[in-house]
């Protein structure tokens, strides 16, 4: 009898604890999915209180669809000042409860999100490669990027919150031809980079052929500062400027890539790293582009033989807040050269970085700026290594393989160096506080994928090979999460 007695509170107390367990999942669904659709509508910008209402009502029935557990009464959304508050309450059938009349309880949540609104540096670090000229992706991709651009300067020609570059890349990264006397290049010839195809103290500005000039592309700098944002403070740490040598005559069996110039008078050339051999004195000869006319023509990936071989015809832009400069910049692109993906990062991070060379970037730990660095590339790191030939690939932002700078001079682990080099920036980038997007462009390679994937900030900020026609989504997904990032709760 008295144990009939006892299980009455009993189960009343196991069925309190099983109820109000089921009314606190609910509440904290209810308050996940309103906190999330308030979000989500408040990075929209121009809406109506009305319009606001429905974008908040569907994101909260995206996140807690009518059939979840319990019945949802009305949202009601509001406009306090600059909040969006949102209160919903639910109510929730009792289990055992009834047995002391109690059918239901009732939960409600209230949410306020402060619309703080913050602003982005973004970086486009667009792949511009030979490549990219076919299929129809440089339009598809210039296409995805001014839509993205449409909803970040949301309607304005001048934003009062948002800052935008573009580096263009392929083998190299272009600066601009008008950075010559920016104090940025070892012009003097200080750095063993600036030299390391000729010998000590030759000045490669000097050696331009009379039909060409610098085109804006600059070597990666040697040592401690080559995958870094540091500012330059001497010679050996400014970039040298880029001058692809004019390479052997047809010699030996093998057809040099970038051959320009005949090679002249060269046995008595004296070679930077004491090469002596008949090819090495070919092409390290400086001799013989004085007052000569470099030859036309092309090899490979629509890229323009010279010493501006491999280099992108096309400028960064800058971080601006003028939407027309930046949708100029991204029109402009055309395509040419091969594939170096660290040179491309390097200069988006240089780009929003606050040091020198460019100095329009805000300090990293100022918190009314948000930096980002969206990359795309269609291809793999890719500079030919391992090619026939002395030099062992095609000349790059980091040289030819033969001068070390690119693993094993034989250039068989050219490629595995570059990657090894990308995720050495992403790493260094992302422990700035910089988000990183990585979209491999229709890239069917393995190693890549893996390797942008790591790249990102976070797994769901790579995109793994869209088409043509997914892309523009991408970017408006990559615009939509960027937009959310003004916002602070």
């Amino acid at each position: 009898m008295l144990f009939g007695l006892a299980v009455i509170p009993i189960l009343l107390g196991v069925g309190v604890a099983v109820d109000y367990g089921r009314g606190l999942i609910v509440r904290d669904r209810m308050a996940a999915a309103a906190d999330s659709a308030a979000l989500a509508a408040a990075s929209w910008p121009g809406l109506s209180e009305a319009e606001l209402k429905t974008k908040v009502q569907e994101y909260f029935d995206a996140n807690f669809p009518p059939t979840a557990l319990g019945a949802v009464g009305t949202l009601n959304v509001s406009l306090v000042g600059d909040d969006i508050v949102v209160q919903v309450s639910a109510t929730v059938p009792t289990t055992i409860m009834q047995i002391a009349n109690i059918d239901k309880l009732d939960v409600g949540v209230t949410n306020r999100i402060t619309k703080k609104e913050r602003a982005i540096e973004l970086a486009l670090v667009l792949d511009t490669t030979g490549s990219m000229g076919s299929g129809g992706k440089m339009s598809a991709m210039q296409n995805a990027a001014n839509k993205m651009l449409d909803t970040l300067f949301e309607g304005k020609s001048v934003s009062d919150s948002l800052k935008v570059a573009v580096v263009p890349f392929s083998a190299a990264v272009n600066i601009g031809a008008d950075k010559l006397n920016s104090g940025w290049l070892d012009k003097t010839a200080g750095s063993t980079v600036s030299y390391e195809d000729f010998k000590s103290g030759v000045k490669v500005l000097e050696l331009y052929p009379n039909n060409r000039s610098w085109g804006g592309c600059v070597r990666e700098r040697g040592g401690a500062y080559e995958l870094t944002d540091d500012a330059p403070t001497s010679a050996n740490t400014r970039w040298a400027p880029y001058f692809a040598p004019d390479e052997p005559d047809y010699a030996s069996g093998t057809n040099y890539c970038n051959d320009y110039l005949s090679d002249g008078s060269y046995s008595s050339a004296t070679c930077y790293g004491g090469g002596s051999t008949d090819n090495h004195k070919r092409q390290c000869f400086p001799g013989k582009y004085a007052g000569k006319n470099a030859a036309n023509g092309t090899c490979g990936t629509n890229n323009l033989i010279g010493p501006n071989f491999n280099c992108p015809p096309n400028a960064i832009t800058a971080l601006t807040k003028t939407k027309s400069t930046v949708v100029d910049a991204v029109n402009a692109l055309a395509p040419r050269g091969s594939t170096v993906i660290p040179a491309g990062l390097l200069w988006g991070w240089r780009a929003i970085s606050p040091t020198e060379p460019y100095t329009e970037g805000k300090p990293y730990d100022d918190e009314k700026w948000v930096k980002a660095i969206v990359v795309l590339t269609d291809g793999q790191n890719d500079v030919g290594g391992g090619l026939s030939g002395f030099n062992n690939s095609y000349y790059n932002a980091f040289g030819f393989a033969k001068s070390g700078h690119l693993g094993s001079t034989s250039g068989s682990n050219a490629e595995s160096t570059l990657n090894a080099k990308t995720l050495t920036v992403c790493n260094a980038i992302k422990a700035k506080g910089v988000r990183v997007y990585t979209i491999g462009f229709q890239v069917n390679d393995t190693t890549t994928q893996n390797l942008l994937r790591n790249c990102a900030t976070e797994p769901e900020m790579y995109y793994n090979s869209p088409s043509n026609a997914e892309l523009a989504g991408i970017f408006q997904d990559i615009a939509q999460g960027l937009s959310e990032l003004r916002i602070a709760q």
